[in-house]
């Protein structure tokens, strides 16, 4: 609600005064929320960079539309080289009148000590301003902590997916798919509009959690990353991760004959099933290829539905890329490999080259040796394919080989670093702790 507050304020006063009624009412119940968290914290402080809102260090996860509302208001208090305030006792509604005055009367390149003697001298000695904090929305650009911010809020993500899915296991099927599992890829598409790679990251860990659990979730991840890429909104977002997720799962489950043979009839039926069928169905055609010539028979004259053609995919893709038994996961690179030699009648070799390009040479959480002996960690892929070879790292070995515990972050994009990636390593097999490097 301060998010939407502050929002809210700031789009009125581009209209309206300060001392309109209806941005009074805004003022009050803002200056209240803000009087409430200096209350409960002795340092409360509020930051805002591109639209994302920190409170106390922590940011604040909160929908698209009214993190865009807070953008403006970043800029204003980048005019005044600002990144937020400190609250420094009761605010009252005329201190945040006055705030909001400040930064709209001064002009921009306004030193930030200027700002606040001006805010001092209207009385408004409740709110401090603090130093701009270097921090960017998602993946955009750069390193540091962004880099931190949108892994720790991909990491929360992914384990309400993996024990969403654990639950519904338990339960028997996938089938259903139980709300906390709907919430889950509901969250994982929020975050999968704005930058799905840290997503990926994840799917890379693959040590912690047993396959069959953690399959479904990988799928409907990378699933989500190519759905993006083709510019699908969030409501089909979530119903082709779930595709992906049953795909995963269900052909495998001893009742998959019965479940193929209710969802023909639920297509050919009811029009209010037609969701969850078309889901359920992605589950088996997959398998039967593009030319439908593999097993199981599914008699449709139609080709293909889209989110078939995505799953195949992104299942794949995981399987490829974790060991099993009898057989040692391929590296991203090598997957890739694969399944351009299997193109023809298994995959979409249009939306395989999107998914190429989506997931990149070297994903996030791959290990990749240098050429000056030293090993890295990828934790920023480039979103220019051009520089797909060129990625941020954080070094984890020396040239000798020496293990280095808080290891520099070496931009190979910029034209100044001269190194240049070898190719990709196995982590475990060297023994690196591929997630110390990625969230720390």
């Amino acid at each position: 609600m301060l998010a939407r507050h502050l929002g809210a304020i700031t789009r009125a006063i581009r209209i309206h005064d300060v001392g309109n009624r209806a941005v009074l009412r805004l003022l009050e119940w803002c200056a209240r929320d803000l009087t409430e968290l200096g209350r409960q914290h002795a340092d409360a402080r509020v930051e805002l960079d591109q639209g994302v809102l920190v409170v106390n260090g922590t940011p604040v996860r909160m929908r698209r539309d009214v993190r865009t509302q807070l953008v403006p208001l970043s800029n204003m208090l980048r005019d005044v080289n600002s990144g937020g305030v400190k609250i420094a006792g009761v605010v009252a509604p005329a201190d945040l009148a006055t705030f909001f005055r400040a930064l709209s009367a001064l002009g921009k390149g306004t030193e930030r000590a200027v700002a606040q003697k001006w805010l001092e001298e209207h009385d408004a000695r409740s709110l401090q301003l603090l130093a701009p904090r270097s921090l960017v929305a998602g993946m955009s650009s750069g390193p540091g902590e962004a880099v931190r911010l949108a892994a720790g809020v991909a990491l929360h993500a992914y384990i309400r997916a993996v024990l969403a899915v654990g639950e519904a296991r338990q339960e028997g099927s996938l089938l259903r798919v139980p709300p906390p599992m709907f919430r889950a890829a509901q969250g994982l598409a929020e975050l999968a509009e704005e930058d799905p790679r840290h997503h990926i990251a994840l799917t890379t860990l693959k040590e912690d959690v047993e396959y069959e659990t953690r399959h479904p979730v990988n799928s409907l991840i990378f699933a989500m990353a190519l759905g993006r890429r083709l510019g699908l909104p969030r409501q089909l977002l979530v119903e082709c991760g779930l595709c992906a997720a049953l795909a995963a799962t269900l052909p495998e489950e001893p009742s998959a004959a019965d479940i193929l043979g209710l969802t023909l009839e639920m297509l050919q039926s009811s029009r209010l099933t037609l969701t969850r069928a078309r889901r359920m169905l992605a589950a088996f055609e997959l398998h039967a290829g593009l030319d439908r010539t593999g097993p199981p028979f599914i008699p449709l004259d139609a080709p293909l539905h889209l989110f078939s053609r995505v799953a195949a995919i992104a299942v794949s893709f995981d399987s490829l890329t974790t060991t099993g038994p009898g057989r040692a996961g391929l590296l991203a690179d090598e997957a890739l490999g694969r399944m351009q030699e299997e193109v023809r009648g298994r995959y979409d070799p249009e939306l395989l080259r999107l998914f190429a390009a989506c997931v990149g040479r070297y994903p996030l959480g791959t290990a990749v040796t240098l050429d000056t002996g030293e090993v890295g960690v990828v934790i920023h892929t480039p979103s220019d394919p051009a520089m797909a070879g060129r990625p941020l790292v954080r070094l984890v070995r020396d040239e000798r080989g020496r293990e280095l515990r808080h290891g520099p972050l070496v931009d190979l994009a910029d034209p100044s670093e001269r190194r240049r990636v070898v190719g990709a390593v196995d982590a475990a097999s060297l023994g690196i702790d591929a997630r110390r490097a990625l969230f720390g």
